[in-house]
């Protein structure tokens, strides 16, 4: 889209937008270009194509024109949006935690299929990031407690602002906590959840741009080949959790044999789960 450009149509600022973000290498260069201008136009995506040949004032242009530059650049689409839909509710998102991804939805909805909506116990999220995790268990658990850990003091501020715009904070509360060397001192946990770093260097290294250069990186990378603290998860999980609690993990693509062998000692009905990709991507299992 080009300076001092005027009275264009919905849909010509759509093709505009779409050839520019096909030409920066975006991924879903209309998809995205649809977000972004319905979003200045504060209108549904598809109100977009119901209407269009009417034109787009001038400062949506502008609006627009600048988004579309950020997301060239591979900015997140969530950051400019400032916002993400995880599991159906609209959390905040920005540079201060991981982009909350579709697949770990899946996560959301296997624990939830997993045990009843009646479900009143404690449930603690190590490495809570934006707290999407969390707060969408605790959203669709009515008398559940949420416990959110993370060491990062950016990302629980994030977290925070979550949690009032979800109006949990009588039942969520957020904790500034280091598994790698501070004790869980919460008892009486129904549930762990964790998606925790995962990738090894190399991953890391070949990742898409939105992760390497907007993603924070301690958010994903870990030692011994990404499997450093998804060990030291279930190590802690294993002492805190209640028996029959359940423990529920995201993990890498290669790491499925490694969880099992991993869990056998202190865990039962193990199962291993798959994502959207048909990828081994999830764990959950039963203390003993």
């Amino acid at each position: 889209m080009n300076k001092g450009e005027k009275f264009l149509t919905r849909l010509e600022v759509l093709k505009k937008s779409s050839g520019f973000l096909r030409a920066k290498g975006v991924p879903s260069p209309k998809c995205d270009s649809e977000w972004l201008v319905s979003t200045s136009l504060k209108i549904k995506r598809m109100e977009l194509y119901l209407h269009p040949e009417e034109i787009v004032e001038e400062q949506n242009i502008r609006e627009i024109r600048s988004m579309i530059v950020r997301r060239g650049k591979r900015e997140p689409l969530q950051h400019i949006l400032e916002s993400v839909n995880f599991a159906g509710f609209l959390i905040k998102s920005d540079e201060r935690a991981l982009v909350p991804r579709p697949e770990t939805e899946s996560l959301v909805e296997y624990i939830l299929n997993r045990i009843p909506e009646s479900f009143e116990g404690k449930i603690l999220d190590l490495g809570t990031g934006s707290g999407a995790i969390l707060l969408a268990l605790c959203s669709s658990l009515p008398s559940s407690f949420g416990i959110g850990t993370d060491k990062c003091n950016e990302a629980l501020a994030l977290a925070e602002e979550n949690v009032r715009l979800l109006n949990l904070q009588e039942r969520v509360v957020l904790r500034n906590l280091d598994w790698h060397q501070d004790k869980i001192l919460d008892d009486d946990i129904s549930l762990i959840v964790s998606n925790p770093p995962y990738l090894d260097e190399e991953e890391w290294e070949s990742a898409q741009p939105e992760v390497k250069s907007f993603d924070p990186k301690p958010a994903l990378v870990a030692e011994d080949g990404g499997f450093y603290d998804l060990r030291k998860i279930i190590a802690c999980a294993s002492e805190t959790l209640a028996t029959e609690g359940l423990l529920a993990l995201e993990f890498g693509i290669c790491h499925a044999d490694q969880i099992e062998t991993a869990l056998r000692p202190k865990f039962k009905d193990i199962e291993i789960l798959k994502d959207l990709s048909r990828h081994r991507r999830f764990a959950i299992a039963k203390k003993t």
